[in-house]
């Protein structure tokens, strides 16, 4: 009789540990967590000038951009699977912006009047 509650107090003592151990072995089994940029193609445009053309990306650079088009998923199973995907906007997407914004008459020619214009909303 002895011998019985002896193996069963360490069978129970083993499957405590199996249990502690699976537990502590899935917490936050799988993560992963990714971030991509996607990158518009640049929209072709040409400028009237030299001047035009550097009157333009002055005002690039000072262009403030909020990367308006962030795109995020997050799935999960609480402490098993952890997946978070972020999509960022690149670079050409504020270039694309910034000639959408000074091309005023959409002809694919940045004059310098345009340009002028459009700098003048970054001093």
């Amino acid at each position: 009789m002895k011998k019985f509650a002896k193996n069963s107090h360490v069978a129970a003592l083993a499957g405590t540990l199996v249990t502690l151990a699976a537990a502590f072995s899935l917490t936050g089994c799988i993560d992963h967590s990714e971030t991509t940029y996607r990158n518009a193609e640049r929209v072709k445009v040409q400028f009237d000038s030299e001047k035009a053309g550097r009157v333009f990306y002055e005002a690039l650079s000072k262009m403030p951009f909020h990367d308006s088009v962030e795109s995020h998923t997050e799935i999960s199973i609480p402490v098993v699977f952890e997946n978070k995907t972020t999509v960022k906007s690149g670079e050409n997407d504020k270039f694309n912006e910034a000639v959408r914004r000074c091309d005023t008459n959409k002809d694919g020619v940045i004059t310098e009047a345009e340009a002028e214009i459009f700098a003048s909303q970054f001093h």
